[in-house]
């Protein structure tokens, strides 16, 4: 995977991490380069009206 990362950054593209659950997972994709990370880590699924609820009450 980091071989890939450092290929996907060579290309300028940014990079999602799907499915983190665990700070071992975040702190290793982030140091190797993931641009973006979600899953469990951050937040169980929530239904999109929720989610829209959500970005509402951050802006």
């Amino acid at each position: 995977m980091k071989f890939t990362v450092g290929m996907l950054k060579e290309l300028k593209v940014r990079i999602v991490a799907e499915g983190v659950e665990t700070q071992e997972q975040q702190t290793h994709l982030s140091d190797i380069g993931c641009d973006y990370l979600q899953g469990w880590y951050y937040s169980k699924a929530i239904p999109a009206d929720e989610f829209a609820e959500l970005i509402k009450e951050a802006s």
